[in-house]
């Protein structure tokens, strides 16, 4: 909202005259402008003059029209796209909550409401964006300070200390709570730039989707925080329900939080990387100091969300470690097509946890790995896994094998028999993936020299998205710079990842390496990587990850058999 503006204006479109008057009544007339609309047609020409700060949408209008009309077209536009929306309906049905949500819904609240309830939702909504709603309370000055401090800027949500004293007032009036934490918890690494966003706008998402989501169990008058900006855990205040299971809702409230990411259009590549927990606990009706109360409450319901991690984790290590005891981890290859004569360079192993297991994906697998110390016995295990199938693989061309760089970090002390399987093999490219950081980068070029002085070539796996990888480029000169999904998703509409990608091959070439366009899905990646001079490739677009003895008869331009 503009700081020229004397009033935020908040469109109602509703096809019941009444709900504008009940808007324009919750609402203080000397802060807020209520426009009431009765038909998308009037409420798309409002939009587009007034340019309004806030939308309250019903869902079912008159002559059969819906509102995510409307929405729809609010989220199209450029002055719309971070336009606070409430969808206010009668409906109650899971599926409309979930098609609000993906169309850009930021709250859903079901008739009827409190006008307490409005204006707290309304003061959520705009209170963390509106310079408005902060001028018009503090001196400009202070405005922007405080409102860092007291707002998550990825998600806009508050933090306790701005919601205290309305929880405070909750408890002296006699009225205990419900106080309920979620909180996510990435499996994958969160250091450098990109994934930071990525994340960040992954909880922009979940905060949306819980907001929406969990009306239907808590009713409209949930209060939602953070602990601080910033944070991974999120707070429901609810008065208190006598009879129901605060256990019960917690799990409930997780399965509703999953559901409610699964139904944003976030990239599920990192959403399925992302664990959710959580607790619950009761504010108790004792004569203290009320904050005490609401802390103790809070401190509780965190507490019993992260046994529930816990004990999740304990219980995905005996996983892991009985997957690596049975050797139940899978190998799939998956060819290296030249792409100007379709011949075939080489396969890539890839390792698989077991079959329908929460291990099967191996950014998960091999991060647990990582938290549970267990990556040496798992990267031994894949490398055992391979020789079956080594002679074969190394008579058609190279056998490209991923290694974390904490193994490879560990071979200086630990040795390198582990490698004897692929003696008298020649044609192995041993490629490093950087999901964590290279911290000793003398033992890490040391151990890779090793690795080099026995015959193997090196390769960087999904450059350009890792830790330092500039840095790994000129440290390790390896043979081949692989692309990966990271950089090439949307390659073929964004100009500025196919400059990145440019930069690699480039850099690549510099060295005497040669680059690899690892995924590969559509015709159209295909003619960019072309236009690129990048002439190696491989990705679903030739042939998914399959067995060997899927694979073995594979040639470039035929299915898997």
């Amino acid at each position: 909202m503009s700081a020229q503006k004397s009033h935020a204006v908040v469109l109602v479109l509703d096809n019941e005259e009444s709900v504008g008057t009940f808007v324009r009544g919750s609402l203080p007339e000397e802060r807020f402008r209520i426009i009431w609309c009765a038909d998308v047609q009037r409420a798309i020409a409002v939009a587009e003059r007034e340019k309004p700060d806030m939308a309250i949408i019903d869902i079912d209008l008159a002559g059969g029209r819906l509102g995510w009309e409307f929405l729809r077209y609010v989220r199209a536009t450029e002055s719309g796209k971070s336009m606070p929306v409430v969808m206010l309906t009668g409906s109650a049905d899971t599926l409309d909550r979930e098609k609000s949500l993906r169309m850009g819904a930021d709250r859903y609240l079901i008739k009827p409401v409190r006008e307490d309830s409005l204006r707290r939702v309304t003061r959520e909504l705009l209170g963390a964006r509106d310079d408005l709603w902060w001028t018009m309370t503090l001196g400009g000055g202070d405005s922007n300070r405080l409102r860092e401090l007291f707002y998550d800027a990825a998600t806009d949500l508050p933090t306790l200390a701005i919601i205290v004293d309305e929880l405070r007032n909750i408890i002296q009036e006699g009225q205990q709570l419900d106080v309920y934490c979620i909180e996510i918890e990435p499996l994958f690494r969160v250091g450098e730039t990109q994934r930071w966003e990525a994340f960040d706008a992954l909880r922009r998402h979940f905060v949306r989707g819980i907001r929406v989501m969990t009306s239907k169990l808590l009713g409209n008058d949930a209060i939602i925080a953070t602990s601080h900006s910033g944070a991974n855990d999120f707070y429901l205040f609810v008065p208190a329900a006598g009879g129901t299971s605060l256990g019960q809702n917690a799990r409930e409230l997780e399965r509703l939080a999953r559901r409610a990411l699964s139904a944003t259009e976030f990239d599920p590549a990192i959403a399925d990387e992302v664990i959710i927990f959580a607790g619950a606990a009761s504010t108790q009706k004792l004569p203290v100091f009320a904050p005490r109360v609401l802390y103790n409450a809070v401190r509780e319901a965190r507490d019993s969300a992260e046994r529930h991690e816990s004990k999740f984790l304990h219980v995905m290590r005996e996983q892991l470690v009985r997957a690596i005891n049975d050797r139940a981890i899978r190998t799939v290859f998956q060819p290296v097509v030249d792409l100007d004569t379709g011949a075939i360079l080489g396969y890539e192993a890839l390792s698989r946890g077991p079959a329908g297991s929460d291990l099967e994906k191996p950014e998960v697998m091999f991060e647990l790995a990582r938290d549970f110390d267990l990556v040496w016995d798992l990267e031994t295990l894949c490398i055992q896994n391979v020789r079956p199938w080594l002679d074969e693989i190394c008579s058609k061309g190279n056998l490209f094998f991923n290694l974390e760089s904490h193994f490879i970090q560990q071979l200086q002390h630990r040795g390198t028999g582990v490698f004897e399987s692929f003696f008298g093999c020649s044609n192995i490219v041993v490629e490093v993936t950087e999901r964590s950081a290279i911290r000793d980068y003398q033992t890490f070029r040391n151990a890779l020299h090793q690795l080099k002085s026995m015959g193997f070539q090196i390769a960087i796996d999904d450059c350009g998205s890792g830790y330092a990888t500039l840095e790994a480029i000129a440290e390790l000169k390896p043979d081949y710079l692989k692309v990966g999904h990271s950089l090439f998703k949307g390659v073929e509409r964004d100009p500025i990842r196919r400059r990145l990608i440019d930069l690699v091959a480039r850099s690549a070439e510099s060295i005497g390496a040669s680059t690899i366009a690892e995924a590969i899905e559509t015709e159209e990646q295909l003619r960019v990587t072309r236009e690129l001079g990048i002439s190696l490739g491989q990705g679903f677009l030739f042939a998914a990850p399959a067995p060997w003895e899927m694979i073995r008869n594979w040639q470039h331009g035929t299915a898997l058999a």
